[in-house]
């Protein structure tokens, strides 16, 4: 944290008016949503928060697949495919409510978007077990941008053209910063704490070969899992089976018409590989493979994008 003192406001909002306005807390963007020092108390209180021994967090940038996993590791979890009727934004290390984490049954499912150094402090002494996934920056970027077109409230939604919003995005000025930095950050947490265990999944091959890679979750968290169920999840947790149960199944923490613009699917939009392609044009996506290149370099990361 940097300390008590009021932070400076960053208004990155551009000559239409679209964007956001951040602060910095230990170097991330962070938008604000009241007051720097409401967001300040909430990260406090997320550090403190105290962990189970059998607890599993799944951590990710927004539009990753956070959904998805939370749904694939609850089942396993529960030895079955039958969904929750909770979503995972109760079990959300963030925004959400924190007494009600605190009591969710073990063994819990958490998920975040936060950075690590913004997690529980004691998330490394007790070993916690973390599944990390990571997307494509392109199909990233444009569902992100649905999302953020999508929703009602003005101080999290953005009104202008994907255009503007692809300037603001691969600068890394959009709520939760750069992902490139989010996702560097990550893999220095595997460097500089080797006893934390970190599973590192891709979505795009959790999307092409999802009965192997739900197997492989399995064995990290330590189950033992039949190649049968793991069928059985792979096909409950399709993306058209998934916003079936969100609409119909799920108890919503919400009400999706208050948050939501009328007709948008912003949680489960697509879910496809390569729908950056409908909306980057050719220039646009010159530039971002540039920007890509120089900020990935000597990460060793092979995105796929189709």
């Amino acid at each position: 944290m940097e300390g008590q003192r009021t932070p400076e406001i960053l208004d990155y909002r551009n000559e239409n008016g679209h964007g956001w306005s951040f602060y910095k807390n230990d170097g991330v963007l962070r938008k604000i949503d009241t007051t720097p020092e409401d967001d300040m108390e909430m990260m406090r209180k997320v550090q403190k928060f105290e962990f189970r021994d059998d607890d599993v967090v799944i951590v990710a940038y927004a539009k990753c697949g956070t959904h998805w996993l939370w749904e694939i590791v609850t089942m396993l979890r529960a030895g079955h495919s039958e969904y929750n009727k909770k979503t995972k934004r109760v079990a959300m290390l963030g925004p959400g409510k924190l007494e009600e984490v605190d009591e969710l049954p073990s063994p819990r499912v958490l998920n975040s978007h936060l950075h690590f150094r913004h997690l529980p402090k004691k998330m490394v002494e007790k070993r916690i077990k973390t599944i990390f996934i990571m997307r494509n920056p392109k199909d990233v970027g444009v569902s992100y941008y649905f999302m953020l077109n999508g929703v009602k409230n003005t101080k999290f939604s953005f009104d202008g053209t994907f255009t503007e919003y692809l300037d603001l995005f691969l600068e890394g000025k959009v709520p939760g910063g750069s992902y490139a930095d989010y996702v560097k950050d990550w893999l220095q947490v595997k460097q500089d704490h080797p006893d934390l265990p970190v599973l590192t999944l891709f979505y795009e091959n959790l999307k092409r070969d999802p009965v192997n890679n739900i197997k492989t979750v399995a064995d990290f968290i330590g189950l033992s899992v039949s190649d049968e169920l793991c069928q059985q999840i792979a096909e409950a947790c399709s993306f058209k089976k998934m916003r079936q149960a969100d609409a119909e199944l799920k108890e919503q923490v919400f009400n999706v018409s208050d948050f939501w613009k009328k007709g948008q699917q912003v949680v489960f939009r697509k879910g496809e590989i390569g729908d950056w392609k409908n909306w980057i044009t050719v220039s646009e996506n010159e530039r971002f493979d540039d920007v890509i290149e120089r900020a990935f370099e000597g990460t060793g990361i092979v995105f796929k994008y189709d």
